[in-house]
């Protein structure tokens, strides 16, 4: 079959072409009118994503944005979404929806709030304005005030829950880091007072700048060697600068530590024990010679060094100490900042307005309809007009007469188309142009 043999048989079904169409166009426009409206209202909200953490000061980073927009998009259609707006609604506990939720479901499958639920998701759309931060949600219902008041509804119930997950996250991470500060505080106390045990056991005091107080005075004898002949004929002993550096960590422990800290009363017995030495060499050197206090810090030194083991053990406690009481600062800090944001009434999240009213529904379509179904049932028409001739096959020009008989024709007698016609023109043409390539074959 060509395609002039394709437009004969379309022209001679033109009736059934017609008769598909006009049924086709018919029942679409009764079916448009039959089928219940549906109106959708459209609510927005912004994600202002540009706007830093209340409590914590943090942005969202640019690369993370597309993945933050599509999982809010995919939690405004989701149950803890539809659940609330369900129970704000009532619909759970309303008869008639009950008998419907009855007849469903035959009282089998999910509970009625999850029934209802998923009918408020299959007619939520949500989509991103192009360009924008924003999102947009539309609900379709059976009238315009129903439609405008669920989609409102829904957007504030995604802000609502979206603030609450906020603060349930936020407490539960200041919980956990509250709870590891408190056991960080308690191992710090069992250090300190472990440090406290061994100093007291073995004789030895830290000051505030955790040296103990032999190395000080071996300090103060190296200091006091140091010095030119000249300045040691100063009445100035070690033990003289011995008990000044004690005065100054007495006066600090006095403050922080308070009368009663053991450490506190270690550096009163050290003074104690300092002044008397003092006392007895006459609070200064006097002409004290410079191998006299070579002999001292010689000797001060083989102290110390005799005494390293219990002073490295000592060190590696306050160590210990220092790592716990870090830690143990961390930890407060990190629940603090949670706990702000905890508490913190404000999201990322803003309504952008109400939701306005449709005036039209936006099902049906009419007018999609009727050129959907002209679509259709030309197609349909078409169809139908090649099924039934080739149920009922027809000669309805030479070249069907030359298919059917498998011989040239040579002449046509009687023929009456019109010579105006466009088909008949188009006919002839392509006539000629065959005849004129079969001579050229021979």
């Amino acid at each position: 079959m060509n395609i002039i043999q394709f437009f004969r048989i379309l022209l001679a079904r033109r009736a059934i072409i017609l008769v598909t169409l006009l049924a086709s166009l018919f029942t679409a426009v009764i079916v448009s009118q039959l089928l219940p409206p549906r109106y959708e209202a459209r609510s927005r909200v912004i994600l202002n994503t540009l706007k830093a953490d209340p409590a914590t000061g943090q942005l969202l980073a640019t690369n993370m944005l597309r993945n933050y927009i599509s999982t809010q998009i995919q939690l405004i259609k989701d149950m803890q979404i539809a659940g609330p707006v369900i129970d704000k609604l009532g619909w759970a506990n309303d008869p008639a929806l009950i008998q419907s939720y009855a007849n469903a479901t035959d009282g089998r499958g999910t509970d009625i709030r999850r029934w209802l639920a998923q009918q408020i998701i299959d007619n939520t759309t949500v989509s991103s304005v192009e360009g924008s931060n924003i999102l947009e949600i539309g609900y379709q219902g059976s009238s315009p005030e129903f439609a405008k008041q669920i989609a409102d509804l829904i957007r504030d119930t995604f802000i609502e829950q979206n603030l609450r997950s906020q603060r349930e996250t936020a407490a539960r991470s200041a919980d956990w880091y509250r709870d590891q500060a408190d056991r960080t505080l308690r191992a710090l106390a069992v250090a300190e007072n472990a440090r406290t045990a061994y100093a007291k056991e073995n004789g030895i005091v830290l000051d505030a700048n955790n040296v103990d107080l032999e190395s000080s005075k071996l300090q103060a004898l190296s200091t006091s060697s140091a010095m030119p002949t000249a300045a040691l004929a100063a009445p100035i002993s070690p033990a003289k600068v011995q008990l000044d550096q004690i005065d100054q960590q007495l006066a600090q422990a006095a403050s922080t530590l308070g009368p009663n800290h053991p450490t506190f009363q270690a550096l009163q017995r050290q003074r104690a024990v300092v002044a008397a030495e003092v006392a007895r060499s006459g609070g200064g050197l006097g002409g004290v010679s410079q191998g006299q206090i070579q002999s001292a810090y010689a000797a001060q030194k083989s102290r110390v060094l005799s005494e390293r083991d219990k002073i490295d053990h000592l060190n590696q406690l306050q160590r210990d100490i220092e790592i716990r009481r870090e830690q143990y600062q961390k930890f407060a800090e990190s629940a603090s900042t949670l706990r702000a944001q905890a508490d913190v009434g404000e999201t990322s999240l803003e309504p952008l307005g109400n939701a306005t009213a449709p005036t039209r529904p936006s099902f049906p379509n009419v007018p999609l309809i009727i050129i959907g179904s002209v679509f259709l049932g030309a197609i349909l028409g078409v169809c139908l007009a090649l099924l039934v001739e080739l149920l009922n096959r027809r000669v309805r020009s030479d070249s069907d007469l030359e298919h059917a008989a498998d011989a040239p024709v040579f002449a046509i007698v009687g023929n009456r188309r019109n010579p105006n016609g466009w088909v008949s023109r188009l006919v002839a043409w392509y006539n000629r142009r065959r005849q004129r390539d079969q001579l050229v074959e021979a």
